[in-house]
């Protein structure tokens, strides 16, 4: 059975991962509540990391929700994106929605990923 975890191997944990991940990302997902980038990192597994920033979402028990639904949401659908280094990132509106919206917008968000990911492969 795969690991559906989230455990320290999961994580985007250095500034280096960080960067990398900002300065070469052939893959994004753009809504107007949230924004993916993604690149490849060349490990067996892939990799979140997470920006909700205070500016954006105001409030910190409602930032520590969307933390919460996106880690759920990228540990049930991290088989279909293996091999990436991913940063979420939230924008302004996204506290407004409610955790089931917020978790319908993230699976759509996964397939589009995976999506740009197959079509890269194939050409």
């Amino acid at each position: 059975m795969p690991d559906m975890g989230f455990g320290r191997s999961k994580r985007l944990l250095t500034k280096v991962a960080y960067k990398a991940v900002f300065d070469d990302s052939p893959y994004r997902v753009s809504h107007r509540n949230l924004l993916i980038l993604a690149r490849p990192n060349g490990l067996e597994e892939a990799r979140l990391g997470l920006i909700v920033a205070k500016k954006n979402v105001r409030f910190a028990v409602k930032r520590n929700r969307i933390k919460r639904v996106v880690r759920d949401s990228f540990r049930l659908n991290q088989q279909t994106l293996a091999t990436l280094d991913i940063i979420f990132l939230a924008r302004r509106g996204l506290d407004r929605l409610e955790p089931a919206e917020q978790q319908k917008l993230l699976l759509d968000s996964w397939r589009k990923l995976s999506r740009q990911m197959s079509k890269v492969e194939k050409a």
